[in-house]
């Protein structure tokens, strides 16, 4: 009884669907920022860019970055991909709840990183392609 109380403990802890309650990490700043972005909060998201920015690791700065940047669906969250399996139903979700734009100081940046080539080789195309995410017209 005892052993399987142990496996069943283990494959619960393990279990990539379970929601950590950040509020628990509270007193360690860092901690709760890393678990709020890991759960698709901008905020935090961003966060975790500028400081890799700023400590000069544009690989992780991109990646935060980029997250904060993904336009988000208000019943969603953005680590979460929608499962769609036709056209219909994205243009469906679309209409019927449109994205909530992303982060525009992280799109902000991707912009400057992309056009100034920061850490990536210069990708003007990039560039333009979040550029268009803060001005759409």
């Amino acid at each position: 009884m005892r052993v399987l109380f142990i496996i069943s403990l283990f494959l619960l802890s393990s279990c990539g669907t379970m929601h950590t309650d950040c509020l628990t990490l509270s007193g360690d700043r860092d901690a709760y920022r890393m678990c709020t972005a890991n759960q698709g909060n901008q905020s935090s998201q961003y966060e975790l860019g500028v400081a890799a920015y700023d400590a000069e690791d544009y690989k992780t700065a991109i990646k935060w970055f980029k997250r904060a940047a993904r336009p988000k669906t208000s019943g969603m969250p953005n680590y979460i991909e929608p499962t769609v399996t036709d056209r219909r139903d994205i243009r469906s979700i679309l209409e019927n709840d449109p994205p909530a734009p992303g982060h525009s100081g992280a799109i902000r940046l991707l912009v400057r990183i992309y056009s100034e080539g920061i850490g990536v080789p210069v990708d003007i195309k990039q560039a333009e392609r979040y550029r268009k995410m803060i001005n759409p017209i």
